[in-house]
C-alpha cells in the first residue's frame, strides 16, 4: 500500500519499477510510495500519465492524472514549451502533448484528450459529478547525483481552472502547431502539513468504494472545492508564508500590508491633551479669518527681483 507523498519530496524513480524496495539511492522509492497491490503500477514515463478508469457502483471514475514537467528538456524540439510553477502561489501553466508533425486533431493525443476530460469535469456544477472528478497530481523531474534523470519532486495535488488553445513555435525549423495550454490551482495542503495520502487516490480506484466515501482520505481543500466548486479557490489555493511576512491568527498578511513610512508622512492625530490645555488657558480659537489675517503679515522674499512663491504656498498648505 503506498504512503504520504509530501510537496518538496525527492522520489527516487527507476527502471526496474520495483515497488518492494521503500528506498533507493538515499530517497524514498516512487513505485512504493504509489503501489496499489492487485493493481498496474503507477508510471510517470510521459509528461501526463492516465491511470486506468475504475467501474464503481456510482459511475465510472480516473483515480487520478499524473502531470510530470522536465525542465531540462525544455526549448528542445521533444518538448518546445515551457511550463511555468509557481508554488508558492499555488498557480501552474501546464502545456499538452500536441507536438509539431503531428497529424491528429489538437486535443486528440493521448495526454490532452485526458486533461480536456478532466478540465470538464472540473468544470461540474453538482457536488456529486465533481466527486468523481479526477484529481491531478503533480511532479516535476530534478537532478540528483549529477544526473537529471530518475528523480522526481512532488509538488502537489490541482484543478484545471482554464484551457486554451495556443499557437507554438517548434525548435530548429520555425514551423508552428497548435496546442492546449491548462492554468491550474494548487492546492492549500496544510492542514495535511503538505501531504498528500496515497489511500485517497487508492480508494478511488476501489470498485466497491463510492466516490464520495474516497473523500474520506482527500485533503481538506479539495472536500471543500467539492463542495463549492471554483468559487472556493481563492479560499483553498496554495500560498505559501515567507520571510518578510507575519502570521496573525487565522489569516496570513505581507509586511507591505503594515503601514510603514511612505514617500509623505502620516497626518498627525490630533493631541486631545493639548487641546484642553489651550481651553484651560484661554487660548484663542484659531479660526480661517485669524489665519489669513496672520498670513498677510508674512514677509515676502524676493529672489532676482521677483516676489518669492513661499506666501502663496504657505496659504495653499494651510
Amino acid at each position: 500500500m503506498g504512503g504520504l507523498l509530501r510537496i518538496g519530496e525527492v522520489f527516487r524513480y527507476t527502471r526496474e519499477k520495483d515497488p518492494s524496495v521503500p528506498i533507493i539511492d538515499g530517497y524514498r522509492n516512487f513505485h512504493h510510495a504509489t503501489d496499489s497491490p492487485g493493481r498496474p503500477r503507477v508510471l510517470l514515463e510521459s509528461g501526463i500519465n492516465v491511470i486506468a478508469k475504475t467501474r464503481g457502483s456510482d459511475g465510472l471514475r480516473r483515480p487520478a492524472l499524473l502531470i510530470r514537467s522536465s525542465p531540462w528538456k525544455a526549448g528542445t524540439r521533444e518538448t518546445p514549451w515551457h511550463d511555468v510553477f509557481d508554488l508558492d502561489n499555488g498557480r501552474v501553466r501546464y502545456f499538452g502533448d500536441h507536438k509539431a508533425g503531428l497529424t491528429v486533431p489538437t486535443g486528440s493525443t493521448r495526454g490532452n484528450a485526458a486533461l480536456l476530460e478532466a478540465f470538464a469535469e472540473h468544470n461540474a456544477s453538482t457536488v456529486a459529478e465533481r466527486a468523481q472528478a479526477v484529481p491531478l497530481l503533480l511532479f516535476k523531474a530534478v537532478s540528483r547525483n549529477k544526473t537529471p534523470k530518475g528523480y522526481v519532486e512532488f509538488c502537489g495535488a490541482a484543478v484545471i481552472e482554464h484551457a486554451e488553445q495556443v499557437v507554438q513555435e517548434a525548435e530548429g525549423d520555425r514551423s508552428t502547431f497548435t496546442n492546449y495550454v491548462y492554468d491550474l490551482a494548487v492546492l492549500d495542503l496544510s492542514a495535511e502539513d503538505d501531504r498528500v495520502d496515497w489511500a485517497w487516490i487508492d480508494a478511488r480506484g476501489t470498485p466497491s468504494m463510492l466516490a464520495a466515501g474516497a473523500l474520506a482520505n482527500a485533503p481538506r481543500s479539495w472536500q471543500q472545492w467539492v463542495e463549492h466548486g471554483h468559487v472556493v479557490l481563492p479560499d483553498v489555493r496554495r500560498q505559501t508564508t515567507r520571510a518578510g511576512s507575519v502570521n496573525l491568527p487565522g489569516r496570513r498578511v505581507a509586511v507591505d500590508a503594515i503601514e510603514t513610512p511612505g514617500l509623505f508622512p502620516a497626518p498627525r492625530q490630533p493631541d486631545t491633551a493639548a487641546q484642553d490645555r489651550l481651553t484651560t488657558v484661554g487660548a484663542v480659537e484659531l479660526t480661517a479669518d485669524l489665519l489669513l489675517g496672520r498670513l498677510g503679515n508674512l514677509s515676502v522674499h524676493r529672489r532676482n527681483g521677483r516676489a518669492s512663491r513661499h506666501k502663496p504656498l504657505t496659504l495653499l498648505w494651510a
